[in-house]
């Protein structure tokens, strides 16, 4: 099948759903992110022999005080360069989790705030379901915590992100959230500027939610102004950083030549160009060098997925899409006759992207893995739904609305994604993806809630299907307020079903396996929280600046 090169006709425009996105804030990533090599040797080296004084800091912290090696822990996450030695943290905090010595101490040494919030997080991050009763010396004979605590910065910080960690039932968790939370608001403007700066970013994107490249980037500022901070610690973390940015502007130039050859812009007008902002999607999802062709691969897929939700959402016809979607359904070729160039040419490129795909994961040894990346079949029909609702004026209660959207939204595509790139992702894996396990159905529902609230007054402006604060409106008779609380409260429960789960060991799967449900969540946390970053992508600029672009002096 061949098309014309240059831009493809949208005919009958005024009849379409066109949305008039932002353009893209980007004007030529390849200059932008543009590959120096000049330091980059000399840096590795220097990496190499600082990772082996780390790794004996680690060790040596281990033998002699277990506390001191959690915190140690905790400064190597925030940093970003855990991952160096994950294999021999996980290991040594399962000894010390199932240690009784270990958690009878943590309980009974008289330990400050910040040090428990510290331990609690690590090993709950980690997928190890440390009890809040951990926190109980810090209130008082009433049950509730002790006001004195309110002016300890570092312990209200603390117990504040401890506090994001909670599952359902712990009310101990729930008060803390709000007691911490509430002093941390006065705090910000009481405390040094470094510190101040640290605790207005948690308030907005608490640690345990924040895309963790975004969370190292920030940290390594505070730290290097930190009077306490290990010169080593810190060489160790800026030499990272910089290696990898340079990687991961290598793997943006990837992704923007594969969309400038296909020439997306011109043939597909109506859609978001939004390359940079899908890659640092998929950097959010997994940032660690061993993940780089993963990278590649599930930022494309976020591409294909905004161009698909376009189609549907602000291009499409009824009578275009319901060809469109047998299309794309059908295990073989169909007629394409009554569609416009356009979505002929997205459904050609994608057969094709995902066609190859199939073929490489057969040749790598991983057979039929690659099958279950056309699991956006399933994204189109829930679209589909939504666009029959749109073109009948029906607005579906929030239960049909919920049983559409979190299914048939494309989060298990981006998960499928996700776990297309990552080598121990087996068949088992991808199969027992479309159960769907509850660790999905959490994420899912994150993302779907989220993304409602974010985008709800800029897909008002014209014709659209309701929204989860539509439907739950007319489901249950209340007004837009009460109906935003509850679904900003679902949302809260989500991540507390998410957090159980992923502290739900053992897993059917390694624990890297698991991670990405993790981050794909912070990542919707992070674009949709207040507003639709994504779409609207000149609130994501300082991020990508500070990630890809700007290295970090040392």
């Amino acid at each position: 099948m061949e098309f014309s090169k240059g831009s493809l006709a949208l005919s009958g425009d005024n009849d379409r759903p066109l949305a008039h996105f932002p353009k893209t804030i980007w004007e030529n990533p390849l200059t932008l992110f543009s590959i120096s090599h000049k330091e980059s040797n000399t840096n590795k080296d220097k990496l190499r022999s600082i990772t082996e004084k780390v790794k004996e800091m680690l060790a040596a912290a281990s033998e002699a005080d277990p506390i001191e090696y959690i915190k140690l822990i905790d400064t190597l996450c925030r940093l970003g360069v855990s991952y160096h030695f994950e294999g021999d943290i996980e290991a040594r905090l399962e000894k010390l989790f199932a240690c009784d010595a270990f958690n009878q101490m943590i309980r009974e040494a008289d330990c400050d705030l910040y040090t428990i919030g510290v331990i609690f997080q690590v090993f709950r991050q980690h997928g190890f379901k440390l009890l809040p009763d951990v926190f109980d010396n810090f209130k008082n004979s009433e049950g509730k915590f002790k006001e004195d605590l309110a002016a300890d910065a570092r312990g209200m910080l603390s117990l504040y992100e401890a506090a994001h960690w909670s599952t359902h039932g712990e009310e101990i968790l729930d008060e803390a959230l709000v007691f911490s939370k509430s002093h941390l608001e006065k705090l910000s403007s009481q405390s040094t500027p470094h510190l101040a700066i640290r605790i207005k970013n948690a308030l907005k994107h608490p640690y345990p939610r924040g895309i963790p490249r975004i969370e190292t980037r920030q940290y390594i500022s505070y730290y290097e102004e930190d009077d306490s901070s290990d010169k080593t610690l810190l060489e160790f973390s800026k030499l990272d950083f910089n290696i990898l940015q340079m990687q991961y502007r290598e793997e943006i130039i990837h992704v923007f030549r594969w969309y400038k050859a296909l020439e997306l812009d011109t043939k597909l007008p109506f859609s978001r160009n939004r390359t940079v902002e899908s890659f640092l999607w998929a950097l959010g999802t997994y940032f660690q060098p061993k993940y780089s062709r993963a990278r590649v691969l599930l930022a494309t897929i976020v591409i294909i997925l905004t161009i698909l939700d376009d189609i549907y959402d602000a291009y499409g016809t009824l009578e275009e899409l319901e060809i469109f979607t047998k299309a794309i359904c059908s295990p073989h070729p169909t007629s394409l006759e009554g569609l416009p160039e356009s979505i002929k040419y997205f459904h050609h490129i994608t057969f094709e992207f995902f066609d190859k795909l199939e073929k490489e994961m057969d040749k790598e040894g991983r057979p039929e893995c690659g099958h279950y990346a056309k699991n956006y079949k399933v994204t189109a029909i829930g679209y589909m739904q939504e666009v029959r609702w749109v073109n009948k004026d029906y607005v579906p209660t929030f239960d049909e609305y919920k049983k559409n959207g979190v299914y048939f939204w494309s989060y298990l595509e981006m998960a499928t994604g996700a776990f297309l790139g990552m080598e121990d992702a087996s068949i088992d894996a991808f199969e027992w993806l479309t159960t769907p396990p509850k660790l999905l159905v959490s994420a899912a529902l994150i993302g779907r809630l989220y993304n409602d609230i974010a985008s709800y007054r800029f897909e008002h402006k014209r014709k659209h299907v309701g929204t989860s604060i539509d439907c739950y409106m007319k489901q249950y008779g209340v007004s837009w307020e009460e109906a935003l609380g509850e679904i900003k409260r679902m949302g809260s429960d989500s991540w507390k079903d998410l957090n159980q789960e992923l502290m739900s060991r053992p897993y059917p799967f390694s624990f890297p396996l698991v991670m990405p449900f993790l981050n794909l969540s912070r990542v919707i946390e992070v674009y949709y929280k207040d507003e639709d970053i994504f779409t609207h992508s000149v609130f994501l600029k300082d991020y990508v600046v500070s990630l890809i672009i700007d290295s970090i002096p040392i």
